[in-house]
């Protein structure tokens, strides 16, 4: 078989969001936590996945001209702005990525910093490296459009050992899901594996130094 990456643009949006959400709902521990239905959830995620796309730093994977993976990514300074208006369901989800970009210890710019948003790759096409592969094409464009630094929220066993252990990024930040609090309840407690979510950072490579 035969695998490319390219970025990811309106001819591919739709498959990529399908792929998405899809592999989101059944596999993260998180949205299981909640009970997160995929209609649901597509509605929710619609625009802000389509803004992200908009911004040209996404890729995807293709597998013989099948859409097979998707790595979704931004800038990071705009996760310091808020979002109003978000529909209960997914309240605790945002508010635990929001408390662990908050612990995020460096100063950021626009333009500055990438955040590997969210990334899936079909099931039947796992095992052939292509998360790898996509995080690679993404940096490399990241870094000719001047990013500096790449960062990424994890919540997954698998992709922790993937980017920390093998690729060698550092955790910068991390918030453990028996400790987090959503008004009067934990709603992440019975996560067992990972324990925590973190947030990942590694210099991008013939950019520059990290800015304290």
């Amino acid at each position: 078989m035969t695998v490319t990456v390219h970025p990811l643009d309106h001819d591919t949006l739709d498959a990529a969001f399908e792929i998405a959400t899809a592999v989101f709902v059944e596999g993260s521990s998180l949205h299981r936590a909640l009970a997160i239905e995929l209609n649901e959830y597509r509605a929710y995620l619609r625009p802000a996945f389509e803004a992200m796309v908009r911004e040209g730093l996404s890729v995807v994977a293709r597998e013989n001209g099948r859409i097979v993976g998707c790595l979704i990514a931004t800038d990071f300074h705009g996760q310091s702005v808020c979002s109003p208006g978000v529909p209960e369901k997914f309240a605790p989800l945002v508010a635990l990525t929001n408390a662990l970009c908050r612990r995020y210890p460096r100063v950021t710019s626009a333009g500055e910093v990438l955040l590997v948003d969210m990334a899936a790759v079909l099931p039947d096409a796992a095992g052939q490296g292509i998360y790898r592969r996509m995080r690679e094409l993404a940096t490399n464009r990241a870094r000719h459009r001047g990013f500096r630094t790449v960062v990424g929220e994890l919540s997954s066993a698998a992709t922790q050992h993937v980017v920390v252990d093998i690729l060698g990024h550092a955790i910068i930040a991390e918030v453990a899901f028996e400790d987090f609090r959503f008004g009067d309840k934990t709603p992440f407690s019975a996560i067992a594996k990972p324990r925590t979510i973190i947030l990942t950072e590694r210099l991008i490579e013939g950019v520059g130094h990290i800015r304290e």
